[in-house]
């Protein structure tokens, strides 16, 4: 794949739409979702969109995909360099949002950076978005989704890959430093059985109608395949890689994202009304360990995967002693 310098025509005239009309700060008053506390300026400080890969489609008829990205990462990190790079070929414009301290603060924040862009991406273009989750980046999506009525008329898809619905084990490392140190919020919002995870899955009550949401696993998922169980988004299509791929000792979690099968249903998702299904998935895939990547980008993004423990440490402050408390909203 060629990397071209110029800002393609589809990516420059929604670029060019956020600058000129930037999102309403307010709902209306008969809104029942729960206000955002966090200031305007930093939300939209957040959103990023358009892309400079080469052939990119300017016919206008597709709709935009917005990332979120796993802890840790910001969007440009966790998709610019695949699956932003090869959704552009099929002429899929894309953004992407990036929470605060690297998605180490508290998710209740975080997640206001998801809602105002997926509003203000669905306001501006005109066409409902698609949201795409990594990990914690699902999470996120989900929780918009349950507690931000107004969003399931304006999200079309909401596809997460390895998202940890109940929590991972993985984040109990971090618990017993709650009294010395302290941990990032969002460790203690994802560990197993926190306040968090039951609200967002309480009662099996299913996701909003209007959305299809498709949850994507690995069974060699180490961090999210919790006591033998795929984790569960009540109301969901649950699809495991190794449904298509039977035995397949692959992807890890992190190797969701550039991983073959992972993309298809992600792309099938997208491209298809309502939710990925495993049937037409090509299984000859299960041999493609990788996706199709951008080296271009991948070196683009290389630096900021290797400042990430340095700027994790210094953005995910002040460290919490115990899971911060749930909002109104999710109480």
């Amino acid at each position: 794949m060629r990397f071209s310098s110029k800002v393609s025509g589809l990516a420059a005239a929604l670029l060019l739409t956020f600058v000129l009309f930037p999102a309403p700060a307010a709902r209306a008053a008969a809104d029942p979702s729960p206000p955002l506390e966090t200031p305007v300026a930093e939300l939209a400080g957040a959103l990023h969109c358009g892309t400079d890969l080469k052939g990119v489609r300017t016919d206008g008829d597709k709709p935009t995909v917005l990332f979120i990205p796993a802890t840790g990462f910001t969007g440009y990190e966790n998709y610019a360099w695949n699956y932003m790079a090869e959704l552009a070929k099929e002429g899929y414009p894309s953004c992407w949002v990036d929470p605060p301290g690297r998605g180490l603060q508290d998710m209740q924040v975080s997640v206001e950076y998801v809602v105002y862009a997926a509003r203000t991406v669905q306001e501006r273009t005109g066409r409902k978005v698609d949201l795409v989750g990594h990990s914690q980046g699902g999470l996120l999506a989900a929780w918009a989704l349950r507690f931000w009525p107004d969003l399931a008329g304006k999200v079309d898809d909401v596809v997460t890959l390895g998202s940890p619905f109940q929590g991972t084990r993985l984040a109990s490392f971090c618990l017993p430093l709650t009294d010395i140190t302290g941990c990032p919020a969002a460790v203690l919002q994802f560990a197993r059985d926190s306040n968090w995870s039951k609200a967002l899955t309480a009662n099996g009550t299913p996701m909003p109608a209007g959305p299809s949401y498709t949850t994507v696993h690995s069974t060699a998922d180490e961090s999210v395949v919790a006591d033998g169980g795929p984790p569960t988004l009540p109301g969901a299509q649950r699809v495991g890689v190794q449904d298509i791929c039977p035995g397949r000792p692959w992807p890890t979690h992190i190797a969701l994202v550039v991983d073959q099968v992972s993309y298809d249903l992600v792309a099938d998702a997208i491209e298809h009304p309502g939710p990925a299904d495993p049937g037409r998935i090509d299984r000859t895939d299960c041999a493609e360990l990788i996706m199709p990547l951008n080296s271009e980008e991948a070196v683009k993004a290389l630096p900021g995967f290797l400042a990430f423990p340095i700027e994790a440490l210094i953005h995910s402050r002040p460290w919490a002693g115990e899971e911060p408390p749930l909002r109104p909203y999710a109480r």
